[in-house]
């Protein structure tokens, strides 16, 4: 212990200007060995002791110490890495994350800002694990679909789980647990309807089966799992007080009777674990060290910690965050389901939606996923959202490989008059990288396309054509001035012919116009940017059309 102690008094005081906290260590200390928090008062004074006697040294002394101890202490990695604050009671190589979807729909972003990819970064960061487990408990909700459908968004998302766990596969051992604790008098089984309980609850009074025999309730336990009990007679209750503070606490349901048909088990089972029953079984069963979900779950962690404690089992260190607000319309899951039935969605990736499939439909990037979910924190205060934060990341991501075309919406044809002869004009498909080339853009001056909404704002004016000379605008003809180039001058892209039929799907409506030739030789997926409309994702072509999801300015 005094080798331990001493090594995190050497790294805290190296960290932190020659100057250890006595707190901080002794943090440090009982992460690592938590038996010693059965004896802490005297390891607080064993603590307190090495700091004094370590602040005493120069800073060389203490770094020359820690050096002599192991090299790699001398490493602030932890702190360092992706911006994200150090763990509580985390290990290195020890560290087990989980996200835990019910595979009712795919993923949302809300899912992934902090469920999914704080789990991630943290499994990655502290080189542990991090596990995908279907909570499919609940045969009403469960559709066989979804489940490959999060796996997918996981990998769209490049957050691959190290193992996969499905908790419908786990029955049995549900049953080994609840008997257990149905003979040991923690769980009981009651008659009482929903109704009723709801009353006894509110008036901290206890059901007439509350206090049966172990033994009688272990009998009914086995009935119910042979089929000799319906849906809603009865359910398995954690016994806690009936005169908690909290009514959430008063003797919770763990197991209830549904009967219907589970995608994957059918109609094997009968007898089905709720939320915190299966949770705290899954999470020791796997090893999960820390688990990260909403504020709204704080009772649903005091339930569970009431599981681990009569099993005798460690409890895992868990973290609560606060809600996450999206501007614009809340959309549930059963929302988008009605949506996609109703036609008002064309599916799951619906670029109107924020599902993760719609994003990255869109081009947003992962990486730009993963960085606008470090801004989020784990803080229980409530935080809106501004998306604009999110294209900002994704724009930086994209920039630079967007390859650069002229699309033209609303299209007003012009002729340019007393312009010298031109057939063609190359321009770079990227300024900033010549290296990737050009393309050829063809000219015929008298069908030269420009935007209806650039041809009102500037009627009259003298504009630029990008790449092509200077004209003023008048009426459906532009008449050439000269080819210089002015800053202060407005340039517009424009469209010659041969071109290109262009949709751009955007989540308030779909635009339609046309794009230069060289447009063609894109392939679906490719990210591009459009001159003066924005960034996007083709998303289907044919050999005279593109369609192209729109993903931001």
């Amino acid at each position: 212990m005094d080798r331990l102690i001493r090594k995190y008094a050497l790294q805290n005081a190296v960290f932190y200007n020659g100057k250890a906290d006595a707190g901080a260590v002794l943090g440090k200390v009982l992460a690592e060995n938590p038996d010693l928090r059965k004896n802490v008062n005297n390891v607080r004074k064993q603590v307190e002791k090495a700091v004094s006697d370590v602040n005493k040294l120069s800073p060389e002394e203490q770094r020359g110490q820690l050096e002599g101890i192991d090299k790699k202490l001398l490493s602030r990695e932890v702190k360092k890495q992706e911006g994200l604050p150090p763990l509580r009671d985390a290990r290195m190589g020890k560290v087990v994350t989980r996200f835990a979807p019910c595979p009712s729909g795919p993923l949302n972003l809300l899912h992934a800002l902090r469920a999914v990819l704080l789990s991630y970064a943290y499994a990655r960061q502290y080189k542990g694990k991090f596990y995908l487990r279907f909570e499919d408990t609940d045969p009403r909700v469960v559709e066989k679909s979804y489940y490959k459908m999060i796996e997918e968004d996981l990998a769209m998302l490049e957050a691959r789980p190290d193992r996969v766990f499905i908790e419908s596969r786990d029955m049995k051992v549900f049953y080994k647990y609840a008997e257990e604790l149905i003979k040991r008098g923690v769980f009981y089984v009651d008659f009482t309807s929903a109704e009723d309980f709801r009353r006894l609850k509110k008036e901290k009074g206890e059901s007439a089966g509350r206090n049966r025999p172990a033994g009688e309730n272990l009998k009914i336990w086995k009935d119910m799992l042979r089929g000799k009990y319906r849906e809603g007679e009865c359910v398995v209750r954690l016994k806690t007080s009936m005169k908690n503070p909290n009514p959430v606490f008063r003797d919770p349901p763990m197991l209830r009777i549904l009967e219907g048909n589970h995608p994957l088990v059918g109609s094997k089972y009968k007898v089905w674990p709720l939320y915190n029953f299966a949770n705290a079984v899954e999470d020791h069963l796997t090893g999960v060290t820390h688990i990260f979900r909403g504020k709204e779950h704080e009772h649903n962690t005091w339930v569970q910690e009431r599981i681990y404690r009569a099993l005798g089992w460690k409890a895992p260190s868990v973290t609560n965050f606060g809600m996450i607000y999206l501007p614009g319309e809340k959309m549930h899951t059963r929302d988008i389901k009605e949506g996609i039935k109703s036609g008002k969605y064309s599916g799951w990736d619906d670029i109107k939606l924020h599902t993760i499939r719609s994003l990255i439909r869109r081009g947003f990037r992962p990486e730009a996923i993963k960085s606008f979910s470090l801004t989020c924190s784990l803080s229980k205060t409530d935080i809106k959202l501004n998306l604009g934060n999110l294209e900002a990341m994704n724009r930086k991501i994209i920039d630079p490989k967007a390859n650069r075309y002229m699309v033209v919406l609303n299209p007003v044809t012009i002729s340019v008059k007393g312009a010298p002869e031109i057939k063609s004009v190359k321009e770079q498909l990227h300024p900033d990288f010549p290296g990737r080339g050009k393309k050829t853009i063809p000219v015929n001056l008298n069908e030269i396309n420009i935007s209806e909404k650039d041809w009102k704002a500037f009627h009259g004016k003298e504009i630029r054509l990008k790449g092509l000379g200077n004209i003023r605008l008048k009426l459906k003809d532009g008449f050439y001035t000269d080819n210089r180039i002015e800053q202060s001058m407005q340039k517009i892209q424009w469209v010659s012919v041969p071109n290109v039929q262009v949709e751009i799907l955007k989540p308030d409506g779909t635009e339609k116009g046309i794009g230069e030739p060289a447009m063609a030789k894109l392939k679906k997926g490719d990210i591009i940017q459009m001159e003066r409309i924005g960034f996007g994702r083709i998303d289907s072509k044919t050999k005279n059309r593109i369609v192209v999801a729109f993903a931001h300015k």
